[in-house]
């Protein structure tokens, strides 16, 4: 799938629940999106392709890992593999409320 980043998949239009973390394997939750979110001062993380990424700061700048051809923390690396496993393209949080875009149906359904 390939676009300008704007299509619906790339909106954080959903409020994310606990429901949403029902087969998560811990610590994976909600609570824990959102100390690692606050943790790093994040506002959204974006998933591009399987193992491709962007996370923003909540000033919009990209945040990096400390060194480069590092990797990024672990809790966002766990975060990484939730979204991937779950087919989220974009998980947000602002102003408190965490949101995710609508998950995709996987092809072979």
């Amino acid at each position: 799938m390939s676009g300008t980043g704007t299509e619906p998949a790339f909106e954080a239009s959903i409020e994310m629940t606990d429901d949403d973390f029902e087969f998560a394997t811990p610590p994976m939750s909600k609570d824990f999106i959102i100390r690692t979110f606050e943790k790093y001062g994040l506002r959204h993380i974006v998933l591009f392709s399987e193992d491709m990424f962007y996370v923003a700061q909540q000033n919009m700048e990209p945040y990096h890992p400390m060194y480069v051809n590092s990797p990024y923390p672990d809790d966002i690396e766990l975060i990484f593999d939730y979204m991937t496993i779950e087919r989220i393209r974009k998980i947000e949080y602002l102003e408190g409320i965490l949101k995710r875009s609508p998950i995709e149906e996987h092809p072979d359904i």
